[in-house]
């Protein structure tokens, strides 16, 4: 299964703001000075939202868009300074299989930009 999730962090009553306006609410969440998996404190606040799954990735990016795009028009970015946003797409590749194509058009991209969202694609 593919999957795209997005990670949020900073202030956290900027992350409140944001929280409330999403069309879905966070999968999880931590707090400034929680530990980390790996033991580390976190230095600040965040969470991470699942924004679509899918098997095939033309519906996946079908899904992103229209996330990002339902974000949009509720008047949520991450452009702010004291908020960090990050799209983290994962492809599961069958043994022996390829990465499947994932064709971001210039208008997909642009829209990340001017929404202040950095993009990460691993398999």
């Amino acid at each position: 299964m593919n999957i795209a999730t997005m990670k949020v962090h900073g202030d956290a009553a900027a992350l409140e703001d944001i929280r409330d306006g999403l069309p879905t609410e966070p999968d999880s969440n931590w707090e400034k000075g929680d530990s980390r998996p790996d033991g580390r404190v976190r230095i600040d606040s965040g969470f991470y939202v699942g924004v679509a799954t899918d098997h095939d990735p033309d519906e996946l990016l079908k899904a992103i868009r229209h996330y990002l795009a339902e974000c949009s028009a509720r008047g949520i970015h991450f452009e702010r300074a004291d908020v960090s946003a990050e799209l983290r797409i994962a492809f599961t590749v069958p043994e022996g299989g390829n990465v499947p194509p994932l064709d971001f058009s210039l208008a997909d991209l642009k829209l990340l930009v001017e929404m202040g969202i950095s993009l990460s694609i691993s398999a």
